[in-house]
């Protein structure tokens, strides 16, 4: 564009940025009701920035540098200011965003995210299987050999061949299929129909972990415990963060548009109407 007008690129953009900032200003947040809560990478060596999503619109709210109470409780300042009352937010347990919506929002539910809450049991399962590889004689751990992916999977995308691969690591070590049968057993849950169902559910699967005294079962057991109440709010409402999961791509693909520009503030004015199509970054 810059090009076509015969104008510099700073030019270019900064009128774009002015743009974005302008149609920022006009949004409303007053009838926002649920929303969702995460990081995402945006360099190498632990470089995060916090994203929140309005549920019902698809519209990014904020998005703020770093993944601590810091990078969330400023947003959710403003949105009270602005006379906002949410209902719930999904989220994961991270106890850094559980720590800024209580500050704000004391009586706000929230809602720990399907999605994390089964990637925590599959981190269970593969560091079980870890452990296992240095115990096993070298005609086991041959067994156990690229079953890795094997043991992430779900239950009904085993196919028979792969279900007999399954069986074959139980001969080698119960404990490992019992987590199998554990991670998969957890992923009921969000089957469920009822609160109270859900609440019994979660105390006989806790004790069950606890009682096959399997170490990364146990955290995660631990873990659960005390996290009920926002695991049992997904009953109330059931939201996750899936839609957020889902413009990763697309934040991805803004990112790499973004290379080597070192106006941050230029790469989070998109992002805030990402919903919309994928900007191109003028200049």
């Amino acid at each position: 564009m810059a090009l076509l007008l015969a104008v510099g690129w700073d030019l270019v953009k900064d009128i774009f940025k002015e743009h974005l900032k302008k149609r920022l200003k006009k949004r409303k947040w007053k009838k926002v009701r649920y929303i969702a809560v995460d990081e995402f990478a945006i360099r190498k060596r632990h470089h995060y920035m916090t994203v929140v999503l309005d549920l019902e619109t698809g519209c990014i709210l904020h998005v703020q540098e770093g993944k601590d109470a810091a990078a969330l409780v400023g947003f959710l300042k403003k949105l009270k200011r602005r006379k906002a009352k949410p209902l719930a937010v999904a989220m994961d347990m991270s106890p850094a965003y559980i720590q800024a919506v209580r500050q704000v929002f004391p009586e706000l539910d929230i809602v720990h995210d399907p999605y994390h809450v089964v990637s925590l049991a599959n981190e269970a399962i593969d560091e079980t299987r870890r452990d296992l590889a240095g115990e096993l004689s070298e005609q086991s751990r041959q067994v156990l050999k690229g079953s890795r992916f094997l043991l992430l999977k779900g239950l009904e995308k085993l196919s028979d061949s792969t279900w007999e691969r399954l069986l074959d690591l139980m001969d080698i070590n119960q404990s490992l299929f019992k987590s199998y049968l554990l991670k998969e057993t957890l992923r009921e849950f969000w089957r469920l129909e009822e609160k109270s169902k859900g609440k019994a559910f979660l105390r006989a699967w806790i004790d069950q972990a606890l009682s096959l005294d399997i170490p990364h079962f146990t955290k995660l057991a631990h873990t659960l415990s005390r996290h009920i109440e926002g695991l049992l709010n997904y009953f109330k409402h059931p939201i996750t963060t899936g839609p957020l999961e889902g413009l990763n791509t697309k934040i991805k693909v803004l990112k790499r548009q973004a290379y080597c520009f070192r106006d941050n503030e230029y790469f989070k004015l998109p992002l805030y109407f990402i919903h919309e199509a994928i900007p191109a970054f003028p200049g």
